[in-house]
């Protein structure tokens, strides 16, 4: 669906209300005067203050003599951070699934009361795909969805009808007019390659990222990036990128639009107590208050826009885009993600970012070719080798590959790991044959004059 929706506040606060009006199924440990007692629930997070200041000051209100202390760490910090220390986090809160899977395993969490409590209000799997533990230790909290920014404004003077789908920016009319996350650069760019990939297969989904790479313009492709947004002026046609982002900008005026793809990703955050919280009570209320209806509700706030966990809340605002429980849906895979994700990096890295100029010049020769003689067999071949994915099927399932390939566990004062020698090999290797196919779809496209190769 085609976000270019302003959640109202009025829509929002009205949402609310019908929350704390009636969400008495938390009321155990959550709302005011319910015996939870006064001190501090000390909560670390990486979201940023639009979000986490509204819950801190939602959590305070109703518990008059409590306060929400807030510790910032990006995700490989927070890991770190709470591998080395005891009993001085209560509660852990942020989009990082892997970080949750990693201490659940080591026996960091309590019991999160709250899943028993709210039963079947929240959803616990996206397309049958689970969200939160399944032995009840963290859960959902919320959902990023991945799609398309795209300026309305700008596709027209393609010539193009507003995308609706991840193959329709394939068309030749898009050539470097898209922005696609870089995964070894860009956070949040991993999840969304991998939506491609599990969602079309290892094979095609490396052909759509060829098409999709030959129209890209690598060079300034984060939300995040300094400067003019690109996509923003219209210099750019549309880029590929996270819900909130995009979600953020057109609230602020931004003249975009975003749309889900039929077969996306939605990635959830999660929320957890750990097992040696100073204040356990406390830490338990924070959470329920997150899972419950008006904290759920709270996602919705025109300055938060996230995408809750609690199915209902999608048949109370009908004007939300996105439809993460729907049938249909893709069963997004983390734990592949992360097993292979410094693979598909260091793969997407040198099949599509390294001589980007020159494949993205063979992939216009191919579709003037094609254009002039559709069908014929030596530009299929031709097609075939640019949309070759650098590795096989069989090659990517290797768990030795994936670990030779992984990203090292970052830890806090220890120095960067000396070059693997064999992971040197194995790129030169690869690039060696990435160039020997570019050559021959060279050749095939010299043959065609309309390619118009010299």
């Amino acid at each position: 669906m085609t976000s270019t929706s302003r959640w109202t506040r009025r829509d929002w606060l009205r949402g609310l209300a019908a929350g704390l009006a009636g969400g008495t199924g938390w009321a155990q440990g959550a709302e005011p005067g319910a015996g939870i007692g006064a001190g501090t629930v000390v909560v670390l997070t990486s979201y940023a203050e639009e979000l986490s200041v509204r819950y801190q000051a939602l959590f305070e209100r109703l518990h008059p003599g409590t306060r929400v202390e807030i510790l910032w760490r990006q995700s490989a910090d927070a890991l770190a951070y709470l591998r080395r220390s005891r009993g001085e986090v209560d509660v852990y809160w942020a989009p990082a699934p892997g970080n949750f899977s990693a201490l659940a395993g080591e026996g960091r969490f309590a019991p999160l009361q709250a899943t028993r409590r709210e039963g079947r209000a929240l959803a616990h799997a996206v397309a049958g795909r689970p969200i939160d533990d399944l032995q009840g230790r963290y859960a959902a909290f919320e959902l990023a969805g991945y799609g398309i920014a795209y300026h309305p404004a700008a596709v027209r003077r393609l010539g193009r009808p507003a995308p609706r789908d991840w193959a329709d920016l394939v068309h030749p009319a898009y050539a470097g007019q898209i922005q696609i996350p870089i995964p070894g650069r860009i956070g949040f760019a991993p999840v969304l390659i991998e939506t491609l990939l599990q969602g079309s297969g290892w094979d095609a989904g490396w052909a759509l990222l060829a098409a999709l790479g030959a129209n890209a313009d690598f060079g300034a492709a984060s939300d995040a990036s300094p400067g003019p947004d690109q996509v923003v002026s219209g210099a750019r046609a549309a880029r590929l990128t996270i819900d909130f982002f995009a979600n953020q900008a057109i609230a602020g005026g931004a003249p975009l639009a975003f749309v889900y793809p039929r077969r996306t990703a939605y990635n959830p955050a999660q929320i957890g107590v750990l097992a040696d919280a100073p204040h356990p009570v406390l830490a338990q209320a924070f959470a329920a208050l997150c899972l419950s209806e008006p904290g759920q509700t709270l996602l919705l706030h025109p300055d938060v826009r996230r995408l809750p966990v609690r199915p209902g809340l999608y048949g109370a605002h009908p004007d939300l885009p996105a439809r993460p429980f729907a049938p249909g849906n893709l069963a997004y895979d983390g734990s592949l993600t992360r097993e292979r994700n410094g693979l598909v990096a260091a793969l997407f890295d040198l099949a599509l970012v390294q001589r980007h100029g020159e494949q993205a010049a063979l992939w216009a020769a191919l579709h003037r070719a094609e254009a002039a003689r559709p069908g014929a067999g030596a530009l299929r071949e031709a097609r075939a080798l640019l949309s070759a994915p650098p590795v096989s099927q069989a090659q990517q399932d290797d768990p030795a590959l994936r670990q030779r390939l992984a990203w090292p566990e970052r830890r806090p004062g220890q120095d960067e790991p000396a070059p693997d020698p064999a992971r040197g090999v194995l790129l030169a290797h690869w690039a060696a044959d990435r160039d020997a196919r570019l050559q021959a779809a060279r050749q095939i496209l010299a043959r065609e004059p309309a390619a118009g190769l010299a």
